[in-house]
């Protein structure tokens, strides 16, 4: 006798039940096995994507895209160029981020820094890889590298925690094998990183950097998060760092003239030491060139790779400033404010 339709399904009944039961204590498990790993301090890496490698005058130039941690931009560029070896692991060179100004962006920075390392590592300068992440934004375009206080520009954390697992992968590398440069507002990004995350660089060149506060996009919000992007106010940390700084003479850019001397003349107080430069010239890229003739060899580099540590960058504890910060009045934005044309750099191959 033949079946009906629905005879011949109710048999598959137990089965689906058997499956969904299974489906339900797999996710059970899974959720259990998430939440022990977080609260053990296991999380996954950021997601890292490599867009493109090619040859870039003597070395290689990948490009990346790196996971944030915002709105403005989900993703972030990076690019990372390594210098020709022989007999060298690159894993055991330092690393050195690189910082543009305003205008700018990672290519400008390529173009005017990496014929003078080319130069330099010829020469017998210590090699090391260099780093050019983006650090644009969106909602407040002038990101002085730093976190929005609204949470929509987040490139201080990106620099210091994806940005880092992405160019330095298995073997992240200590301190003192690890230095930032920026040129501009870059400037002011690299030492303020740096006198926030005095555990995670151990050298700092400003080239045409400053050292206050200048947000023309009220991306700061509040006298306390005006104080911890003030520098004067991580004097402390200063003491921590190796210093480089650099300022033409003949630049009149606001407001960067006379912060080096400014801000020297607050390490010497604290006999804190700093190799100094004012050459001849103004606010542009044959400056950062001719400059970077010479911080690379003022590095100090450990002789040998130093022991290899978590593979993960632990961020550092936010620091706090001193107990009675002096910050910079708040500065009131202009309403349209004014980009440095010279922060692009006339020579501009396209990485």
């Amino acid at each position: 006798m033949r079946r009906s339709p629905l005879q011949r399904e109710r048999p598959l009944e137990p089965v689906l039940l058997a499956i969904a039961m299974l489906v339900i204590l797999l996710s059970l498990f899974t959720g259990s096995a998430i939440q022990a790993a977080s609260a053990q301090g296991v999380t996954t890496g950021p997601k890292i994507q490599t867009l493109s490698s090619r040859t870039y005058l003597t070395g290689t130039l990948v490009e990346l895209q790196v996971q944030t941690h915002e709105a403005d931009y989900p993703m972030r560029t990076i690019y990372t160029w390594t210098p020709p070896l022989v007999n060298r692991d690159p894993s055991t060179l330092p690393v050195v981020y690189f910082l543009h100004g305003w205008p700018g962006s990672p290519s400008s920075m390529i173009a005017g820094v990496v014929p003078s390392l080319v130069k330099d590592f010829a020469t017998g300068t210590t090699p090391f890889i260099a780093a050019f992440p983006d650090g644009n934004a969106k909602t407040h375009f002038d990101s002085e590298w730093a976190d929005s206080s609204d949470g929509k520009a987040m490139v201080e954390t990106w620099l210091t925690t994806n940005a880092i697992t992405a160019v330095e992968g298995s073997r992240i590398r200590s301190r003192d094998e690890r230095a930032i440069v920026g040129f501009s507002m870059g400037g002011y990004g690299s030492g303020m990183i740096a006198l926030h995350h005095p555990d995670l660089y151990g050298q700092v060149a400003t080239l045409a950097g400053y050292f206050i506060v200048d947000d023309l996009t009220a991306a700061f919000k509040g006298s306390v998060k005006i104080a911890y992007q003030s520098p004067i106010n991580f004097l402390g940390a200063a003491k921590k760092l190796r210093w480089f700084m650099a300022e033409a003479r003949d630049d009149y850019t606001t407001p960067i003239r006379g912060q080096m001397a400014s801000w020297s003349k607050k390490l010497a107080a604290l006999k804190i030491p700093v190799v100094t430069n004012a050459p001849t010239g103004g606010h542009s890229f044959i400056f950062v060139a001719a400059q970077t003739l010479l911080y690379p060899k003022w590095f100090i580099w450990p002789a040998a790779p130093s022991p290899l540590p978590s593979a993960t960058p632990t961020p550092s504890a936010t620091p706090t400033p001193s107990a009675t910060p002096t910050p910079s009045a708040t500065p009131t934005p202009s309403a349209t404010p004014t980009p440095t044309p010279t922060d692009t750099p006339s020579l501009s191959p396209t990485p």
